[in-house]
C-alpha cells in the first residue's frame, strides 16, 4: 500500500494557525501497520508545531496531516536491521538534502535512545538542531528482560543497552521520563539536561464504556514481562468459584507461549495481537482490566481501560503508581504475588457497585490528567524548555 496525499480530514483547529514553536523532526522505529497509528499524533502536534514523522513499516507514505508530513518507508525484508538501515540511509538523506529550508528553532526526537536515538542525534548533529530524546521503558530492571531466557544473554542485553543508551542520553539537550525513577540503575544524566515527567500519548477517544461481560482481559507483549503467566495462574487457583467467569488474554505469540508453558483451561481464551479498533471492543465488554507485569513503565492500556470506564487491577511496579492509586481508581497488587493476585481478582469479581466506583473514578481521571490535550501542554513546554536551554549553552 503506498499513500501520498494530503488529508483535509486532518486540517488542524485555528490554534495552530499561529506561528509553530518549533520544526520537528521526529523519528519513531517501526514497524508501523497502519496509517492509523500515526495520523493522530501529527495532528495533535499541528496545534503547536511544524515538521516530520519519520517511521517504517507494512506501507509506504508520504502525507501531509495540518503541518506535520508523515513519512513511512516500506519494510523490504523479513530481517528488522535490514529494515531500519535502509529507513536509517532515506532519513538521513532526507536531512542532508533538506537542512536548509528549515526555519526557526528544529528538534530532532526520538522515541528510545537505542538504534532510533543514534540516528536521531546524527540526524540532529547534521542539522545543529536541538535533540530530545524519550524513554519509555525500564532499562536498568532486571524484569525489563524476564522475556529473555538466559541469565547470560540479559546480562549481555543489559550491558548493550546501557552503552547505547549513555552514549545517546549523554548527548541529549531534552530526556522525557515516564516517571522519576525510571534511569535507576541505567543512566546517570548530566546536570544540564532538560528532563521532564509526564505520561506518553494515548489515543483515549478510541476507547469506549460498554456494558460488562463477566471478562477478565489483558493485553500486552513480551508474555513474561507482562507477568501473563501469573494473571493465568491467579486465574486458575480461583476460576472454579466463578465459572460464568473468563479470562480472555491478547498478544503477540500468547496463544504458543501458553502452550509451551502448559496453561490451559476451558474458561481461558488466548488471541494472538489485534488491531486497536479490535482491542477497543474487547475493553468495552469486559468487567475488569488487568495488567500483572514484572516492570512497566506506564501501560497505555490502563489509561485505555480506564477511557472505557473500566475496573482496572495491575501490579504496583515501576511507572504503575503514576496512573492507578490504590483503592481510589483501581487495585494494586505486588508483582510476583499470586496470592495477592487471586484475592483482588476475586474482589472485584465478587463486587460489582466496586468494580463501577473504580471505573466511574478512572474514567474521570484519565479525561482531567491523561487526555491528549493535557499531553500538548506537557510537551510543547519541555520541546520549549530544550529549545532555551540549547541556546543559553550555545551562547
Amino acid at each position: 500500500m503506498h499513500v501520498s496525499s494530503e488529508i483535509g480530514s486532518h486540517t488542524p483547529r485555528v490554534e495552530s494557525m499561529r506561528a509553530p514553536l518549533a520544526y520537528l523532526f521526529m523519528i519513531r522505529e517501526g514497524p508501523t501497520y497502519s496509517l492509523g497509528d500515526l495520523a493522530p499524533e501529527c495532528e495533535l502536534l499541528s496545534q503547536r508545531f511544524a515538521g516530520e514523522f519519520w517511521s517504517y513499516g507494512s506501507y509506504e507514505a508520504d502525507v501531509q496531516i495540518g503541518r506535520i508530513r508523515l513519512r513511512v518507508v516500506k519494510d523490504r525484508s523479513r530481517i528488522r536491521a535490514f529494515n531500519f538501515l535502509r529507513f536509517a540511509r532515506r532519513v538521513l538523506r532526507h536531512a542532508r538534502e533538506s537542512h536548509s529550508i528549515f526555519r526557526g528553532p528544529i528538534v530532532v526526537t526520538s522515541y528510545d535512545p537505542f538504534k532510533g536515538g543514534l540516528l536521531a542525534l546524527c540526524v540532529a548533529r547534521r542539522l545543529k538542531a536541538v535533540f530530545v530524546c524519550e524513554v519509555n521503558g525500564v532499562y536498568g530492571s532486571k524484569d525489563n528482560f524476564a522475556h529473555v531466557r538466559t541469565a547470560a544473554w540479559r546480562r549481555v542485553r543489559l550491558l548493550q543497552m546501557r552503552i547505547t543508551g549513555s552514549y545517546v542520553l549523554h548527548r541529549a539537550n531534552g530526556v522525557r521520563l515516564l516517571f522519576a525513577s525510571q534511569l535507576l540503575n541505567f543512566v546517570t544524566l548530566r546536570s544540564n539536561t532538560v528532563v521532564r515527567q509526564f505520561f506518553a500519548l494515548t489515543y483515549t477517544e478510541r476507547f469506549f464504556p460498554g456494558p460488562e461481560e463477566p471478562i477478565i482481559l489483558a493485553a500486552g507483549y513480551p508474555f513474561m514481562r507482562k507477568g501473563v503467566d501469573l494473571l493465568a495462574a491467579a486465574f486458575l487457583r480461583i476460576a472454579p468459584r466463578y465459572p460464568n467467569w473468563r479470562l480472555v488474554l491478547i498478544g503477540h505469540l500468547i496463544p504458543n507461549q501458553l502452550r509451551a508453558l502448559g496453561i490451559k483451561g476451558r474458561q481461558i481464551l488466548a488471541l494472538p495481537g489485534l488491531a486497536q479498533e479490535e482491542l477497543a471492543k474487547w475493553v468495552s465488554r469486559c468487567a475488569i482490566l488487568a495488567l500483572t507485569s514484572r516492570s512497566e513503565a506506564m501501560g497505555r492500556v490502563l489509561l485505555e481501560g480506564a477511557a472505557a470506564g473500566k475496573c482496572r487491577i495491575a501490579t504496583r511496579v515501576d511507572g504503575i503508581p503514576t496512573v492507578i492509586t490504590d483503592g481510589v481508581d483501581g487495585v494494586l497488587v505486588e508483582k510476583n504475588d499470586v496470592d495477592s493476585l487471586a484475592a483482588g481478582l476475586a474482589r472485584l469479581m465478587d463486587d460489582k457497585d466496586l468494580r463501577q466506583r473504580f471505573g466511574n473514578a478512572a474514567r474521570l481521571r484519565v479525561a482531567s490528567e491523561f487526555s491528549p490535550t493535557a499531553y500538548l501542554t506537557h510537551y510543547s513546554e519541555f520541546i520549549t524548555a530544550a529549545c532555551k536551554a540549547k541556546d543559553h549553552v550555545s551562547q
